[in-house]
C-alpha cells in the first residue's frame, strides 16, 4: 500500500510489487483481498480514481478530462468514464463543470460590511514571494480578503488585532508552475489549526488566484468553525457570550439527536436573547426546529415545524447577506414543508457565495422533493467536492439515497441509505426509507432487519407518521408506504 499511495499514477505489474514486497504473487494477492477487502488491481484502480478526482475539483478553469485521466494512467477514456461514474456517481465531464459553477458564482452587490463585534476575525499577512515571476500571483492575498468577506461568519481584520492570521508564500518556477502555500495558526497561542497548498500555471496566474482563494477562503471558514467551537466547548454555557453560545451550540445542533437538539435549542435562545440583532442563531434555532418535525424527536411535530417557519422569518429578517443564514432558513422551511420560500432562500445563498456548502446540501433536497432525482444527485455531488470533511454531508449521502428511491433505483437507494448510516450510525430513523427500499428491490429478509432497527428506537411509528414528515412526492410516498408495511409497519 505505502508503494501504491507514494505514485498511485505509476504502473506497476503484480510480479514487480510482489518482487518489491518479497513475496510470491499469489501470496500479493491473497492477502490484499483478504486483508483489504479488494483485489490488487481494484486498490490501483480506487487511488488512481481518488487522484483524477482531486485534480478534476482543484483544476484550473481550462482543465481537460483528457488530460487528467492520462496524467492518472487512465489511457482508455471510456473505461476512465465508466469506473468514474460507478465510483461517484456522476461523470468526469460533470465534476469539472460542476466545479466551475462553484468557482463563478453570480455576481451580485457585495452586502454592507456588518459584524457582530463577537464574531472571530482573520488577519492576512502579507505573502513572501519566492522567484521571478511569482510577483503574477501579487493579488492573491486581497483575492482571498475579498473571499472571506463573502462568507460572512468571520471578518477581515488588521493582523495585530485578529485572532487568527494567514501567512502566505507564492513560488514560481522556470516551468511557469505557480505554488501558493498557506498556514492558519491562532494568534494567542501561535498554534498551526491548518495548511495546504495550491498549484496552477503561470499562465492562467488570474484565474488561478480566484480558484485558490476560493479554495483557501472555504478551508479557513471551516478551521476557524472547528476551533470556535473547541473554544467554547472548554467553558461553562454560563460564561459565553451570544457568538461563542452559537459555537457550543453548533456540534449539538448537527449531530441530528433528540437529546443534543433540545440542548442546541437551549443555548441558541440564551443567544437570541444576548444578541437580538443576530440574524444566525434564529436561523440555527429554524434548523434544529425543523429537524425535530420532520425526525420524530417530539410527539408534536406540527408544532415545531411552525416554530422552524417563525424563526426562519426572523432570520431573514435580520439577515445582512450571511449565505449561512440563507441556507439554514431555506433548510428550515423545507422541513416544514415551504418549498417556495425554501428555493429562494438557497438561490440568495447561492448568489451570495458560490461555494456555500450547505446550500449545495440543502437544495438539493430541494430537488428530491420535487422529483428531480439527476438535479439532486448533483448538487449533492457538489456539496460533497466542496468539502469532503463537511459534518452534514452524510445528509448529502442520504439524498443521493433519496434521489435512487425517487428514481425507482432501490438498489442504489438501499446501497447509498446504508452508507449513510455507516456515515451517522445514530441517525436510525434512516431505516424508514432503508427498509422499503430492500423491501422493494426484493431483499426481504434485508427489509425486516432494517425495519426492526426502526421499530426498537420508534416502536409507536406508524406509516401514516412517516408521510407526513417530510414533502416527498405522492408516487416516493406511496411506494415507501408500500415496502413499510410488506416490511412490517403499522398503517
Amino acid at each position: 500500500m505505502d508503494l501504491l499511495e507514494a505514485d498511485p499514477g505509476r504502473e506497476r505489474s503484480l510480479k514487480a510489487l510482489a518482487a518489491a514486497c518479497g513475496v510470491a504473487p499469489r501470496t500479493l494477492q491473497k492477502h490484499f483481498r483478504r486483508f483489504v477487502g479488494r483485489t490488487l488491481r481494484e486498490v490501483q484502480w480506487a487511488l488512481r480514481l481518488d487522484g483524477a478526482r482531486r485534480d478534476l475539483l482543484r483544476g484550473p478553469a481550462d482543465a481537460s478530462v483528457t488530460e487528467i485521466a492520462l496524467r492518472w494512467g487512465f489511457k482508455h477514456l471510456g473505461r476512465f468514464a465508466i469506473l468514474y461514474r460507478r465510483r461517484y456517481d456522476e461523470s468526469p465531464s460533470s465534476t469539472l463543470r460542476n466545479r466551475r459553477r462553484v468557482l463563478t458564482p453570480e455576481r451580485v452587490p457585495a452586502p454592507s460590511m456588518r459584524f457582530a463585534g463577537e464574531r472571530p476575525s482573520v488577519g492576512i499577512l502579507p505573502f513572501a514571494f519566492a522567484g521571478t515571476d511569482a510577483q503574477h500571483a501579487a493579488v492573491i492575498a486581497d483575492e482571498i480578503a475579498a473571499a472571506l468577506c463573502r462568507k460572512r461568519w468571520i471578518a477581515v481584520a488588521a493582523p495585530g488585532s485578529a485572532r487568527y492570521r494567514l501567512r502566505g508564500t507564492v513560488q514560481a518556477d522556470a516551468q511557469g508552475r505557480l505554488r501558493v502555500i498557506v498556514m492558519l495558526t491562532d494568534a494567542a497561542t501561535g498554534r498551526y489549526i491548518w495548511a495546504d497548498r495550491w498549484d496552477g500555471e503561470l499562465a492562467a496566474s488570474f484565474a488561478f488566484q480566484e480558484r485558490a482563494a476560493a479554495g483557501i477562503a472555504g478551508a479557513i471558514e471551516r478551521s476557524v468553525r472547528d476551533a470556535e467551537i473547541a473554544l467554547a466547548g472548554r467553558k461553562s454555557a454560563e460564561e459565553l457570550n451570544a457568538w461563542q453560545l452559537m459555537m457550543k451550540a453548533l456540534p449539538h445542533a448537527l449531530s441530528i439527536e433528540a437529546a443534543a437538539q433540545a440542548r442546541a435549542i437551549e443555548l441558541l435562545e440564551r443567544a437570541m436573547e444576548l444578541a437580538p440583532n443576530d440574524a444566525l442563531p434564529p436561523a440555527l434555532a429554524a434548523w434544529c426546529h425543523g429537524q425535530r418535525g420532520g425526525h420524530y424527536f417530539t410527539a408534536r411535530p406540527a408544532v415545531e415545524k411552525q416554530k422552524a417557519r417563525a424563526l426562519a422569518a426572523r432570520a431573514a429578517h435580520l439577515n445582512a447577506g450571511d449565505p449561512v443564514v440563507e441556507a439554514l432558513a431555506g433548510a428550515a422551511y423545507t422541513l416544514a414543508h415551504d418549498l417556495v420560500p425554501a428555493a429562494l432562500h438557497f438561490e440568495r445563498a447561492l448568489a451570495l457565495d458560490g461555494a456555500c456548502v450547505w446550500a449545495w446540501n440543502r437544495s438539493g433536497w430541494i430537488s428530491v422533493y420535487h422529483g428531480n432525482a439527476a438535479e439532486a444527485i448533483e448538487r449533492f455531488q457538489i456539496a460533497r467536492s466542496i468539502a469532503a470533511d463537511d459534518p452534514l454531508n452524510f445528509f448529502c449521502t442520504i439524498g443521493i439515497a433519496a434521489a435512487h428511491f425517487e428514481a425507482a433505483r432501490y438498489d442504489d437507494a438501499a446501497r447509498w441509505f446504508t452508507r449513510g448510516l455507516a456515515e451517522h450510525p445514530s441517525a436510525v430513523w434512516v431505516n424508514r426509507f432503508r427498509a422499503p427500499a430492500y423491501a422493494l428491490a426484493g431483499r426481504k429478509d434485508e427489509a425486516r432487519r432494517s425495519f426492526a432497527q426502526l421499530a426498537r428506537v420508534y416502536p409507536e411509528l406508524t406509516i401514516a407518521d412517516v408521510r407526513s414528515a417530510l414533502p416527498n412526492t405522492p408516487s416516493f410516498l406511496a411506494r415507501q408506504a408500500e415496502g413499510l408495511e410488506a416490511a412490517g409497519m403499522r398503517p
